[in-house]
């Protein structure tokens, strides 16, 4: 028998330790940033810090693990062209994290918004749109990604550097359609303007590197910091607009370990042990009490999961069994077990979901304790189970070596991590 459990181990420890590392790899989001920093304008007024904006930007998000593209003192085609890279990188990345930061000269123009390249020659207002970058443009492409997240940060909301410009339009406007899962912040207020600040960074961009660079904050916390910092060292005549549309929980670097976590975007991910996952992809260690209703009556649950597919897990435990109608029966089992989600109706509020799964079993008998050991393989076994509030597991196997079947009935405690 001891032979039997070394071998077995031997070939679960072989079949899980690359799905192990597989597990490992792919969490987490994936996440891809567009830093655009344009100072040297030809035929405009020049700025001071947005190409070091971009440059500290970029750094910050380099640490937070994002794969940056930085474009500094870009025309139109670059600007264009990295956005269009952003966008093919958003679609392509499964549960993907978006972020661009702008920083250089912008206007508003009808109620839209546009980004200056530094060689543009905009002699009119009707020149903006083929000559300058539209913002509404680079949120449908956001939009169309289809992505879990989109951070859109502008810091271009200085005066307006065309001798056409009319009165009162300063800054940048509103956002006026705004793609789901977003949030759009701008240096300051509709309408008014930001500092180009008198430092390495604008004023804006300083308080922001800040809050981006303290480790596990959440991301709308971020920029309430942020806009809280700028109003207080601008002594409020400067003071960011923030347009959310992210209703969920996110960070943009690590998760805090002590995070514990809650439903987030619209049920299909949770947080679990300081990880941000699918309800089911995680690791788990649980106990279980049920009974087959023959031998033996109560069987206790020992067991741990790991999860390396999306929506599927691999388990692995054993059972001990007491009580039968024959007397002084020990039973014993050991299992590995693959499971499929197929079912998460109340994913939302409660983390819930089913499964369905099968997989091998080796079981001992003994009767009598000092009787004859019997042991078998069970050739197959189904089960089905319920997790509701992410920790109580409900469970129905059947199990059969094509000789005959039993049942499993059982209910108990899992913790995820």
């Amino acid at each position: 028998m001891k032979n039997i459990f070394l071998k077995t181990f031997s070939i679960l420890a072989l079949v899980l330790l690359p799905a192990i590392l597989f597990a490992q790899k792919k969490d987490g989001p994936t996440k891809f940033a567009l830093v655009i920093g344009n100072a040297n304008y030809t035929g405009l007024s020049p700025l001071a810090n947005p190409v070091n904006d971009a440059n500290d930007i970029s750094a910050v998000l380099t640490h937070l693990g994002f794969t940056v593209d930085k474009v500094l003192n870009g025309n139109l085609e670059q600007m264009e062209n990295a956005v269009l890279r952003l966008k093919d990188r958003l679609t392509k990345a499964e549960n993907a994290y978006g972020f661009f930061f702008y920083a250089g000269h912008g206007v508003q123009s009808a109620g839209e918004n546009f980004l200056i390249p530094v060689n543009a020659n905009i002699p009119s207002e009707n020149a903006l749109r083929n000559r300058a970058m539209s913002v509404q443009m680079l949120l449908d492409d956001l939009n169309d990604a289809g992505n879990k997240l989109n951070v859109v940060v502008l810091d271009a909301c200085r005066d307006n550097p065309f001798g056409w410009s009319r009165s009162g339009s300063r800054g940048l406007s509103i956002v006026s359609r705004q793609p789901a899962d977003s949030i759009i912040v701008h240096a300051t207020s509709a309408g008014q303007v930001a500092s180009d600040g008198t430092g390495r960074n604008g004023l804006f961009t300083s308080q922001l590197l800040n809050n981006l660079a303290t480790p596990g904050i959440e991301v709308k916390e971020i920029f309430n910091r942020t806009g809280q910092d700028v109003a207080r060292v601008s002594n409020n005549q400067q003071i960011p607009a923030i347009y959310s549309q992210f209703f969920g929980t996110a960070f943009l670097g690590d998760i805090p370990a002590d995070f514990q976590g809650y439903t987030v975007g619209q049920g299909t991910t949770v947080i679990i042990g300081g990880r941000n996952r699918d309800p089911a992809k995680f690791w788990s260690i649980g106990a279980s009490i049920g009974s087959s209703f023959e031998r033996p009556w109560i069987i206790g649950t020992l067991h741990g999961t790991l999860a390396p597919l999306k929506n599927s897990f691999i388990e692995v435990g054993f059972d001990y069994g007491a009580m039968s109608a024959e007397s002084d029966v020990e039973y014993f089992s050991l299992y590995p077990f693959v499971h499929l989600t197929f079912f998460k109706p109340f994913a939302e509020k409660l983390g819930a979901y089913a499964g369905i799964g099968g997989g091998f079993m080796y079981n001992s008998y003994k009767f009598n304790v000092e009787g004859p050991l019997v042991e078998s393989f069970m050739l197959a076994a189904a089960t089905a189970d319920v997790y509701l509030f992410n920790m109580i597991d409900i469970s129905y196997t059947l199990r059969t070596n094509f000789t005959g079947f039993s049942h499993k009935i059982s209910a108990g405690y899992v913790y995820r991590f």
